[in-house]
């Protein structure tokens, strides 16, 4: 895009060279065929012609100066952008291998370390947490809640049974004690209260 348009900043600038050559040229070739014409000509219209051309061409030189300066700033600053744009891809791609490489100096690393661990054995330390609020944890203490109850119960009903039992033989020792032996109430508990109970009597 550049050099297209330099090329064509160059081909205005030659056409205008042509054009300032074509008008010096041609006052003085007018000039010329004035000399062979007659002498009744006026002179000083040509010469206003002439003078007037060659401040057009001085005008169109110093422009054409101008315009040569101006390309070659443009030349010069074209040239800065292209080498620090140079500068920053250099830049850009120096950084970019950098990482490349420090990425793959990581990357081998790990490997590396991956590689070891894979081959030696490894200690694992695992510990439990009982969290109060976890299903099995109110499950289980509701399952000690409830055979601690049950347990309290059962030795409860033993103790009482074993009372009356106690009782039951207070009595029976009472009565065995204050009635004579062949009597009916002592022989029915005999009978059908005892440990082991006669079948015979």
């Amino acid at each position: 895009m550049k050099e297209e348009l330099l090329e064509a900043i160059y081909g205005t600038v030659e056409r205008l060279e042509q054009k300032v050559d074509e008008l010096s040229a041609s006052p003085k070739n007018a000039g010329a065929e004035t000399v062979l014409s007659p002498a009744s000509v006026d002179t000083s219209k040509l010469e206003k012609a002439i003078l007037s051309a060659s401040a057009r061409e001085e005008e169109t030189i110093g422009k054409l100066a101008k315009l040569r300066e101006a390309i070659c700033v443009y030349i010069d600053l074209t040239k800065k952008e292209v080498s620090k744009d140079e500068q920053r891809s250099k830049l850009l791609f120096d950084t970019v291998n950098q990482v490349k490489q420090e990425l793959n100096d990581t990357s081998k690393v790990v490997q590396d370390k991956l590689h070891a661990i894979g081959y030696t054995p490894q200690k694992k330390v695992v510990t439990h947490r009982l969290e109060p609020t976890s299903k099995y944890v109110l499950l289980f203490i509701g399952g000690l809640a409830l055979s601690l109850i049950f347990s309290i119960w059962g030795n409860f009903t033993q103790w009482r049974e074993h009372q009356d039992w106690e009782e039951a033989d207070l009595k029976y020792r009472a009565l065995k004690m204050v009635l004579p032996s062949d009597d009916p109430n002592v022989r029915y508990i005999e009978k059908n209260f005892s440990v082991c109970p006669n079948k015979e009597v």
